[in-house]
């Protein structure tokens, strides 16, 4: 009869050796401060790192960084479907200037509102609350009733929303 003793020790062995099966949120952390340009807390720059207890599968190719708007970086990884939404420090001469862009909301909150998911071979509609102000291009979060999810979409018109993909 074989002996399995010495099987659990060197296959640990060669297990720590292998890559890590979920994404290193340090180093998207230092992703996102090259595509912002700013370091995190600094102004134009990530408010806060990415929270360490994320257990995000490594993506298979790099991971996607976009700018969604003025308040938020997209991270996602279109391989694995996943994606997160990191916040953005805006700088103080946008901060003071927000009195003035007050104006510009085309979403209110609690405002009713028309969620549109588009598909290249569909497209459907459905009525939604805003829970929070939002300009045209702006990732604002909603729900269909007190009970349900809330949902990200992204601000598209005056009474409409996207759903964020």
């Amino acid at each position: 009869m074989p002996n399995y003793r010495f099987a659990i020790p060197i296959l640990s062995i060669f297990a720590m050796g292998a890559t890590p099966a979920f994404e290193d949120t340090t180093d998207l952390d230092r992703q996102v401060a090259v595509h912002l340009g700013a370091n995190i807390g600094d102004a134009g720059g990530a408010r806060a790192p990415i929270d360490t207890k994320l257990r995000l599968k490594r993506c298979p190719r790099s991971v996607r960084l976009s700018d969604t708007n003025n308040n938020a970086v997209l991270v996602s990884c279109p391989d694995l479907g996943w994606r997160i939404f990191v916040p953005v420090r805006r700088s103080q001469a946008a901060a003071s200037s927000q009195s003035d862009r007050a104006k510009e909301f085309v979403v209110l909150r609690n405002q009713p509102l028309t969620l549109v998911v588009r598909r290249p071979n569909f497209s459907i509609s459905y009525r939604v609350i805003a829970q929070k102000n939002g300009r045209v291009g702006d990732f604002i979060p909603v729900r269909s009733s007190r009970k349900s999810k809330l949902l990200m979409a992204r601000v598209s018109n005056t009474g409409e929303v996207e759903l964020a993909q």
